[in-house]
């Protein structure tokens, strides 16, 4: 597809976002919720409504706005951002359900956090007193989720203190204890581990339902822990790159049939015939081996393609592979395109995506910079302008 306002842009599939949260939907199904102090729960605990979707960081650089409104529509029941002002802008579009802050903040949001209805993370004292204090203020009440660290070594309260410290809280008026949560470091490396972390959840939400605190919503499930564990304790799943066709892990192929959401296009917008043995780009990192046809593309490490592609990654013109040669640099790439057939200035570039039979995926990007897939697309979503298939223009 050529697009005359941008050489180069991200497409934006949204009907492949609405079959992965189909895909997502049936895989979750499978998690059976048993936590014999709550019975109750189990019917009710199940489908869409108890997907938390996780479109922090522009949605991975889809575009959080369009994935939000499309996600709403379809019926999932949470939403789960980064901060503050990631979920201030969700609510600025019409959300109106749950939105989750995955990052704990600082006294100085907590205004923020009860005027726009957003549910913190609390893993500290001095901030559910600060939240519990405005809200009483304002008379209304503050959802809340605690999250527990079971290994991860980030945010969160120990797993040992939980008990004690979710205890405290719960003692506070003006705060619902909606949830509580924990976070996979090695879900994809480290089973042993990450069925450590579960036990150490079992056991803290068990001694918490049997002294009367029964919180209602327990979640952990990453897109790997989603996929690869099947806990019996988790009532919400909390899928964020599942939902954007990208695998956390090759095995998973064969558990759950994504498709890739984003893609990136382009256009030739040069076209230079180089002498054997010239050099290309800067450092003179590359020279030509025979009389080559190079093609510039206008895109570079400013647009989030990184210069760790110089002179490994390729793109597709006319459905060939065209290796990149010498250097990225800032807004252009060149490529040797020797073996297109008629080549043209104009004609369509895929840097990410398919085109014909061939396909470059964020997998195979990742690999050529020694990165995972997340930040492929983040980066390269984050940087260029955004078309999805219905509007042909990003959003304003």
């Amino acid at each position: 597809m050529k697009n005359s306002d941008y050489l180069t842009y991200c497409e934006i599939d949204l009907n492949a976002v609405k079959h992965n949260l189909k895909e997502i939907v049936k895989l979750s199904a499978k998690n059976r919720f048993d936590l014999p102090t709550r019975p109750h729960f189990r019917k009710k605990m199940r489908g869409i409504e108890t997907i938390l979707a996780v479109i922090k960081a522009d949605a991975y650089g889809h575009g959080a706005e369009r994935i939000a409104l499309l996600l709403d529509k379809a019926g999932v029941g949470f939403f789960g951002v980064s901060d503050v002002h990631e979920g201030i802008a969700l609510r600025k579009i019409g959300i109106t359900k749950p939105i989750l802050l995955f990052e704990s903040t600082l006294d100085s949001h907590v205004r923020k956090i009860a005027d726009f209805r957003l549910m913190p993370t609390v893993c500290s004292l001095q901030l559910a007193c600060s939240l519990n204090r405005y809200a009483q203020a304002k008379r209304k009440v503050i959802d809340i989720h605690i999250k527990v660290d079971t290994g991860m070594g980030r945010l969160g309260i120990w797993h040992e203190e939980a008990f004690d410290f979710i205890k405290e809280v719960g003692k506070l008026k003006f705060l619902r204890i909606m949830g509580v949560f924990t976070h996979f470091p090695a879900a994809d490396t480290d089973r042993k581990f990450t069925e450590n972390q579960i036990r150490h959840l079992y056991r803290l939400v068990t001694r918490l339902d049997q002294s009367g605190l029964i919180i209602p919503y327990v979640h952990a499930a990453n897109s790997m822990g989603l996929a690869v564990y099947r806990t019996h304790i988790l009532n919400l799943a909390r899928p964020g790159l599942m939902l954007y066709g990208l695998y956390p892990h090759p095995a998973l192929k064969k558990k759950i049939r994504l498709k890739p959401v984003l893609s990136v296009r382009s256009q030739v917008i040069f076209l230079k015939n180089i002498k054997k043995g010239r050099s290309i780009s800067y450092g003179r990192t590359f020279f030509t081996k025979s009389d080559m046809l190079v093609a510039t593309i206008p895109i570079g490490y400013n647009d989030g393609y990184f210069r760790a592609f110089s002179n490994r990654a390729s793109v597709l013109i006319g459905g060939t592979r065209c290796p990149v040669v010498g250097r990225v640099t800032m807004d252009q790439v060149m490529v040797d395109a020797s073996h297109v057939k008629d080549i043209r200035l104009g004609d369509p570039v895929t840097i990410l995506g398919r085109q014909k039979s061939e396909r470059i995926s964020a997998d195979e990007l990742a690999g050529h910079a020694g990165t995972i897939n997340y930040e492929i697309v983040c980066s390269l979503g984050n940087r260029l302008p955004k078309v999805y298939p219905d509007t042909r223009k990003p959003p304003a």
